[in-house]
């Protein structure tokens, strides 16, 4: 059977050859958890090459990557219920029952499997990312959420827990603009 992959983006202020997860929570924290956050719609990438609440960076890219497909059992979605397939594999590596309430949406069964894995009391960056790295540790790879909360089955963001699943394609050096309260694109040129 051929492997097939995702067509996604990710805009930043640096040029980079290879992703880096020690930066993850620089850009737009980790509000979806913990990963390189990719996106299905360009614009978006590039409205995020450009940090919150940081003067105009000078340089700005956009890179299209690749990802392997999203599977039924490799991935949880912020909003909808987990896979039984993925609950099974979570309650046989802790050896413990998840519990009913938070595998309706796959948001708080990160942070429930954060703060169980840690002990703390509520999630934070650290239970994120253990969380992240525990999911990835069996098989599950990218936690994802739409692009618009009105609309769920819409374009898609995906945060991708190792940055061994994702391939560069294409970086482009990009020119952008504010308008409306969003950064767009003026121009773009291959680096």
């Amino acid at each position: 059977m051929e492997s097939k992959y995702l067509t996604l983006f990710h805009g930043s202020p640096f040029l980079f050859d290879q992703f880096d997860l020690s930066g993850a929570s620089d850009g737009t924290g980790i509000k979806f958890g913990f990963g390189i956050y990719l996106t299905e719609v360009e614009a978006s990438a590039v409205h995020y090459s450009q940090p919150r609440n940081l003067a105009l960076m000078p340089e700005h890219y956009l890179y299209t990557v690749e990802i392997p497909e999203l599977t039924v059992d490799n991935h949880i979605v912020s909003a909808l219920p987990v896979s039984p397939i993925i609950i099974k594999k979570v309650e046989q590596k802790l050896g413990i029952s998840v519990p009913p309430n938070v595998m309706t949406k796959g948001k708080e069964f990160r942070k429930w499997l954060g703060t169980i894995l840690t002990g703390a009391k509520k999630a934070g960056f650290a239970e994120e990312k253990v969380s992240a790295e525990f999911l990835n540790s069996i098989g599950v790879l990218y936690n994802v959420w739409p692009t618009a909360q009105t609309k769920p089955d819409g374009p898609k963001n995906i945060a991708v827990f190792d940055v061994s699943n994702i391939c560069i394609v294409k970086r482009e050096q990009i020119e952008i603009k504010k308008e409306k309260n969003k950064w767009v694109l003026v121009s773009r040129k291959d680096v």
